[in-house]
């Protein structure tokens, strides 16, 4: 049976989901620690107590890369910093509509 999603054990699934709740719930970047515990306990998950989990979410919630506005150089860097930092990173599409990605890193088999 696998081990249910936490911060400790699958941190990069962990804040996916809390910023999926979080942005489901109308929730921005300014939200105090009490309204990220409530968005976290109504989603199924532990409230988060590691302060850089609140703010790799309160990260991703602020600065969502959106392809429409921003320029290659600006993907790239959102991307390569959410792979870099181990962080979720929120996408916003042609239609406007938020999606959550997570870096997912490739072992290369010898």
């Amino acid at each position: 049976m696998a081990a249910p999603i936490s911060e400790r054990n699958h941190p990069l699934a962990y804040q996916a989901a809390l910023v999926s709740a979080s942005l489901r719930a109308g929730l921005d970047y300014r939200a105090d620690d009490a309204a990220l515990d409530d968005v976290a306990t109504g989603a199924g998950l532990r409230p988060p107590k590691l302060n850089h989990i609140r703010e790799s979410v309160r990260d991703a919630l602020e600065s969502p890369l959106n392809l429409l506005e921003d320029s290659n150089k600006d993907a790239w860097y959102a991307v390569s910093f959410a792979i870099e930092q181990r962080r979720v990173l929120v996408v916003i599409g042609q239609d406007g509509h938020r999606t959550v990605m997570v870096p997912q890193p490739v072992t290369e088999t010898a």
